[in-house]
């Protein structure tokens, strides 16, 4: 490692941060930040802000636009998004890092997973491990890199971070946020916790959720039965012929997951969305199953109308030269702190997709070590907030040393 004096007291000075970095997770674990509570988001977007202002040369919200959804009826609804949080350090600089991670949890306002505990060396609680326990990590870690910088003189590297609060519905109005902000990045690090047995994740499938709003015509069940459509039946035969094309491509699993329709038993059911998400490994795939589904509306059942919405909002992440130097770099970086960090593919998604469809090699399990995400048994290993922080850490001072001894040939 280069610069040995100067990074061991900051890798000694995070190992002292623990009981900071538990106290912070707890507190902002304990605030309810499901993707649609906005007055928990707004609460916790706050909280974080004032840590980032701390590092940050500019620091700002940032409003997304709404997202548009198919509501129960098949009609087309708007749903705010609470806004992005944006951190800006040496703009100016040669080089820059994109760090990122949403804010926002599965678990609503409602949810009865609302306690954090804290158990031998484990913590519980919503979002512990996905994803505020890498908000934890990321913010801790850059106020040691800033440390290096101070004590170096090496400011080539600048960063922009990005925290949003819809990556769980799949970042509809985040997604611009990446845009503007990957401009210029040589890389990128996200803050997803890592696989339960601490391995990072290198590729990763693409996602697509879609509707497809079935109309029909509503009639007597008993006197006009004959005069009716039934768009229930219709998104029955619909959501049979999509399970149908699972094997039809490698790796590829489309599932059906509602049907939302119908209503009393003595009417014919006018109405159904029929609701289904896609995970597939290549583009190409993408663009054959877009005209599947191109075919499979165009010619409905009498009666019946199809309209088509939603898209693939995650494309696939391969790996790529850039992606895999950047994974061995995080690799190197780990076992410096003796940490065994092998990688592997995941039908999962996350910002880290964006990214790497926007030119940005990307490392997106960054984060704690943890499990059961997205259930009220989510957890995370309490050493692994110090852990993780090393090691970005050591990510980012290795990447600057890099950046300043190749301006130096």
């Amino acid at each position: 490692m280069a610069l040995e004096s100067e990074v061991q007291p900051i890798l000694s000075w995070l190992q002292n941060q623990q009981p900071a970095m538990e106290s912070n997770l707890a507190t902002w674990a304990a605030i309810n930040s499901g993707t649609h509570n906005l007055n928990g988001l707004y609460q916790l977007i706050e909280l974080v802000l004032e840590e980032l202002a701390g590092i940050c040369e500019e620091v700002h919200t940032q409003n997304v636009s709404p997202r548009t959804m198919v509501d129960a009826h098949g009609d087309l609804q708007e749903q705010l998004i609470a806004p992005g949080l944006i951190g800006i350090c040496r703009a100016s600089s040669p080089h820059q890092a994109i760090l990122a991670i949403h804010l926002d949890t599965v678990y609503p306002a409602d949810s009865l997973f609302q306690r954090v505990r804290v158990e031998a060396d484990q913590m519980h609680g919503p979002g512990v491990a996905d994803a505020k326990g890498g908000v934890v990590v990321l913010l801790t870690a850059l106020k040691a890199f800033e440390r290096y910088v101070a004590t170096s003189g090496n400011n080539l590297l600048g960063w922009r971070v990005v925290l949003n609060c819809d990556e769980e519905i799949g970042s509809p109005g985040s997604a611009e946020l990446f845009r503007q902000y990957a401009i210029g990045a040589d890389f990128g690090l996200l803050f997803e916790p890592s696989l339960p047995n601490g391995h990072l994740v290198g590729v990763r499938k693409g996602s697509g959720n879609f509707e497809i709003v079935v109309r029909g015509q509503s009639a007597h069940a008993g006197r006009e039965f004959s005069k009716g459509r039934n768009a229930i039946v219709a998104a029955a035969r619909l959501a049979q012929t999509l399970h149908d094309l699972n094997g039809h491509w490698p790796e590829t699993t489309i599932n059906v997951a509602k049907i939302d329709g119908g209503g009393p038993s003595n009417v014919v059911p006018d109405t159904a969305v029929v609701r289904f998400n896609i995970r597939y490994p290549t583009e190409e795939v993408e663009r054959q199953f877009a005209e599947e589904l191109a075919l499979l509306i165009r010619f409905p059942d009498e009666g019946i109308t199809l309209a088509l919405h939603g898209g693939f909002f995650a494309p696939p992440k391969p790996m790529t030269t850039e992606q895999e130097e950047l994974l061995r770099t995080v690799q190197s970086c780990g076992k410096t702190l003796g940490l065994d960090l092998a990688w592997e593919s995941t039908g999962g998604v996350c910002d880290g997709n964006r990214l790497a469809a926007l030119g940005v090699p990307n490392v997106d399990t960054m984060g704690v070590q943890g499990g059961n995400i997205h259930s009220p048994q989510e957890y995370m290993l309490r050493d692994s907030l110090v852990e993780r922080s090393q090691l970005t850490f050591l990510t980012l001072v290795t990447m600057a040393e890099r950046f300043r001894q190749a301006d130096l040939q």
